[in-house]
């Protein structure tokens, strides 16, 4: 059963994602069924070389389409996501990092966990 996509509502948002090249077309696509994705990920889904999803997250981080976040697993990466953009149509700006929610990302293990004495 296939996963039904929104068209997006705003014409200048859809002229937007048009005018983007088609890597970060794709890149796009997948962050909107993947959610939350590190670049490894996203090139294993995309089959896109990693030069290329560093491209088209840059054109897409330009037009204010991507989230980052911490990758509590491994310092060295990043997830990438796409930013609530019905939330920046009512608002009329991009969310502030503030707003995203840091506590889904990861949950911490019990063995870290610190138990207060």
């Amino acid at each position: 059963m296939k996963k039904s996509v929104e068209e997006p509502k705003d014409k200048h948002l859809r002229k937007t994602i048009e005018g983007l090249p088609p890597s970060a077309k794709l890149v796009y696509k997948v962050l909107e069924y993947g959610g939350l994705l590190t670049q490894k990920e996203i090139a294993e889904q995309s089959y896109l070389p990693p030069r290329t999803i560093r491209y088209a997250l840059g054109r897409l981080k330009d037009e204010d389409f991507l989230q980052e976040r911490f990758y509590f697993k491994d310092a060295r990466q990043s997830l990438y996501g796409l930013k609530d953009m019905t939330k920046q149509q009512v608002a009329g700006e991009a969310a502030s990092q503030a707003e995203f929610d840091f506590a889904n990302v990861y949950t911490v293990p019990k063995e870290y966990e610190v138990l207060a004495t």
